[in-house]
């Protein structure tokens, strides 16, 4: 629910998104070291088979291998909850910290986590509204939301500038939507970046088409 002058996240869904991101390295490396902790016995036993003459040299170089795999995999299992640790609290700092309020006469948005960029949209500048989801948008259940905005205290000027927040909970961008439709009428389209770029080269065509 939008509520006027209050600090807003984007939504959990975006915090799996951010989250997804920054750990998929350490999932890679816990899934090897399971895989490593699983099939090292086989492997150690079949090394000793090869390279071994007799029974008890076969069993010695069977043990000899089977704790350097398991040495091995316990330090990538280490490495891989360290590294998925340092993820998750880039993660929860990056979403903690990229916010948007919705004030009385404009929209101001807050992100970064060192050096942090604050931007003041008025709503009277806020020309269209664009919702993309891409497929692997859809999958997380987030959206892009892009406002295309103009320069209107410079009447000599045409300049369109496009405001980003992205990802954002599908939910979330709905509720920015009705919002601004409620608060001054801006028209919202939804699809992929390129039809809405197709869509303006066809307009622009047009109205070129019809000028005498």
């Amino acid at each position: 629910m939008i509520a006027i002058g209050q600090e807003q996240q984007l939504g959990r869904k975006t915090f799996l998104l951010f989250l997804s991101r920054k750990v998929t390295a350490a999932i890679v490396i816990l899934l090897i070291a399971f895989i490593l902790a699983d099939i090292g016995p086989s492997i150690s036993q079949g090394i000793a088979g090869i390279t071994a003459m007799s029974g008890s040299a076969s069993y010695g170089t069977a043990s000899s291998i089977s704790g350097g795999i398991a040495y091995v995999s316990m330090l990538l299992f280490l490495l891989g909850v360290i590294v998925f640790l340092i993820g998750f609290i880039i993660s929860l700092l990056q979403y903690r910290n990229y916010v948007f309020v919705m004030e009385e006469f404009d929209m101001k948005m807050r992100r970064g986590v060192i050096n942090q960029r604050v931007i003041s949209i008025p709503y009277r500048q806020i020309q269209a509204v664009n919702i993309v989801r891409s497929m692997a948008y859809r999958f997380f259940g987030v959206s892009k939301l892009v406002m295309i905005t103009a320069g209107h205290d410079d009447p000599g000027t045409n300049e369109e500038a496009d405001t980003v927040l992205d990802p954002i909970d599908k939910d979330t961008a709905e509720e920015i939507r009705v919002f601004l439709e409620r608060k001054i009428g801006v028209q919202v389209t939804e699809g992929t970046v390129q039809a809405d770029k197709e869509e303006k080269t066809e307009e622009n065509e047009g109205k070129i088409a019809q000028t005498p």
